[in-house]
């Protein structure tokens, strides 16, 4: 079956890898023109998803990873086709089955933000990177830290969503309905 995707994020990415490996044909189509940029959602990991393969690539710690550098990484170990900066609208290919991966606009506006170790504030979300950078998300606007923020982002999603483990697995989810 040949199927499209929208969404290279970490939901369609897995949505993609799991029917890719029942034998689909499948094809992600995204507006954006990089996967993983820009970054929308924490890189927070429980530890419910097995992350170790891709540990070197995306600073891998144990509540957290580069949320991007594991898009990218995904993408790179998945040999289907990739349609970025394509609205999908636009596409005169005909597929049998087209899945929406993108998250609807449900949850709360956030804020996030990179600094070291140690010069963290108090935020809702804290993710430890190996490198020794920690990335903050809140509600609230950020704080101000000391020597400044290394990177700042933001991005509108719900709390029960803001892992990637959460992510991965509404991809797979997804995948999985499609056999009923």
């Amino acid at each position: 079956m040949k199927i499209l995707i929208i969404g290279a994020d970490l939901v369609g990415l897995s949505c993609a890898k799991k029917l890719f490996e029942d034998n689909h044909k499948v094809t992600i189509v995204d507006n954006r023109a990089e996967i993983g940029n820009p970054q929308e959602r924490p890189g927070l990991h429980s530890g419910i998803v097995d992350l170790t393969s891709y540990a070197p690539q995306i600073q891998l710690t144990e509540n957290g990873c580069r949320r991007p550098w594991l898009e990218k990484s995904m993408a790179q170990r998945l040999p289907i086709k990739y349609l970025l900066r394509t609205e999908p609208t636009s596409l005169p290919e005909e597929f049998d089955l087209t899945i929406d991966t993108r998250c609807e606009s449900d949850g709360d506006q956030w804020f996030g933000g990179v600094t070291l170790q140690g010069r963290e504030p108090q935020t809702e979300i804290i993710a430890n990177r190996a490198d020794g950078t920690v990335e903050c998300w809140t509600r609230n606007p950020l704080p101000e830290v000391e020597g400044g923020w290394l990177e700042r982002f933001d991005g509108v999603f719900s709390e029960d969503m803001a892992s990637v483990d959460a992510s991965i697995l509404r991809g797979i989810q997804l995948a999985s309905e499609q056999k009923a």
